[in-house]
């Protein structure tokens, strides 16, 4: 699809959707070495009639399971034009490729916000914040919700 952002009306706010902290609780007797796990995904929810909403989610954890979990995710709401939403089968699009391909800007904008949330949240205790930049290369497999 080459005009996806001519089906949605320009007015778009980026908003916080969740926060998930958990601390883990481990054996100090035994400190294995430990990796810092980072995934992005971005996930469609199709809200017919009146537009979609996109979530880009930002997980940390560690392998073996230590310290803390954390899920940041904004998300962002594009309303349909009500003169152009009828023109296709949004059923049938891939909502997650096509915002990935054709709003980098909203998507750089929420990967910002959620780099800052998640350096301010593992900084918090005092220690040396956790910053995920340039972001993950890696967003998971689209997954939609209707």
């Amino acid at each position: 699809m080459e005009n996806f952002n001519e089906y949605f009306l320009r007015e778009r706010k980026v908003f916080l959707e969740n926060i998930s902290y958990e601390t883990v609780k481990t054996e100090q007797s035994v400190t294995p070495t430990r990796k810092l796990g980072c995934r992005d995904t971005v996930v469609a929810q199709l809200l017919l009639p009146t537009g979609v909403k996109f979530i880009f989610n930002r997980r940390l954890n560690f392998e073996p399971e230590a310290l803390f979990t954390l899920s940041v995710s904004f998300g962002v709401f594009m309303r349909f034009d009500p003169a152009r939403r009828d023109e296709i089968d949004w059923k049938a699009v891939n909502l997650v490729s096509e915002f990935t391909r054709h709003c980098p800007a909203l998507l750089s904008d929420m990967t910002a916000r959620t780099t800052l949330l998640v350096a301010q949240i593992t900084s918090a205790a005092g220690a040396t914040p956790i910053i995920a930049t340039p972001p993950p290369t890696h967003i998971a497999k689209p997954k939609t919700d209707e």
